[in-house]
C-alpha cells in the first residue's frame, strides 16, 4: 500500500527519474509528502488590474500575463532512489524537461484503479535547491526532502466527479514571457 496519493514524474537532463511508487501503476514514479505552488498578480502603476474589455483584448493580442509572477513550485518527499539524481542535476545544474504531478482520487464505486483528480505539469524548468531536514517517524527518525523547482510554463486540469465518472474541467495554462531587450539605448 501507498503511503501518498500524490505521484511526481520528472525528465530531466539526465533522463526520467525513477521513484519508488508503491501504488499499481505508479511504481516508478516519485511519492510526494505535498507540494506548494502560487501566482501574483502586479497591478499596474496607475492601479488598474488590466481586467474587462481591456484585459481581454490584452489576452487575445498575448499580452495577458505581462503583469503576473510566478513563484517556484516546492516539492516534500521523502529521501528514495529518486534523491539521488535529483542532487546530480543540481550539482551539475541540468534542466528539468518536466515535472507532472498527480493526485489521485482515492477507488470509489467499484473503480478497479484509483483515478486522476488534479494534475499539474511544469516544463522548462531547474532545480533552484534542495534541502534535507531528519523529522521524527514513530519511534525513529526519517530523511525528508524539500526542493524547489524553478520553471517557465505551466498546466493545471482539475478533474472533476460526475457520477461514476472523472471529466476534466478547463485546464490553468500560463507560460511566463521572454524577457524584452532592455531599454535606454545602446548602453555605450
Amino acid at each position: 500500500m501507498a503511503w501518498s496519493n500524490i505521484f511526481l514524474q520528472l525528465i530531466t537532463g539526465a533522463g526520467p527519474v525513477i521513484g519508488e511508487g508503491l501504488l499499481e501503476g505508479w511504481e516508478t514514479s516519485i511519492e510526494l509528502e505535498s507540494f506548494e505552488w502560487g501566482a501574483e498578480f502586479k497591478q499596474s502603476p496607475d492601479g488598474k488590474s488590466g481586467g474587462g474589455l481591456g484585459g481581454a483584448i490584452a489576452g487575445a493580442l498575448g499580452l495577458a500575463g505581462k503583469n503576473i509572477k510566478m513563484s517556484a513550485l516546492t516539492l516534500h518527499k521523502r529521501f528514495d532512489i529518486a534523491s539521488s539524481q535529483i542532487h546530480f542535476c543540481v550539482d551539475r545544474n541540468l534542466p528539468v524537461f518536466s515535472a507532472s504531478i498527480t493526485v489521485l482520487y482515492m477507488k470509489h464505486g467499484g473503480r478497479a484503479i484509483h483515478e486522476p483528480g488534479f494534475t499539474l505539469v511544469a516544463t522548462d524548468g531547474f532545480f533552484r535547491d534542495v534541502k534535507l531536514s531528519l523529522e521524527p517517524d514513530g519511534s525513529g527518525l526519517q530523511v525528508k526532502e524539500t526542493i524547489t523547482l524553478e520553471f517557465k510554463s505551466i498546466v493545471i486540469t482539475y478533474l472533476k466527479r460526475v457520477g461514476k465518472d472523472v471529466i476534466p474541467t478547463n485546464p490553468f495554462f500560463y507560460t511566463a514571457p521572454e524577457p524584452g531587450p532592455p531599454s535606454g539605448g545602446l548602453g555605450l
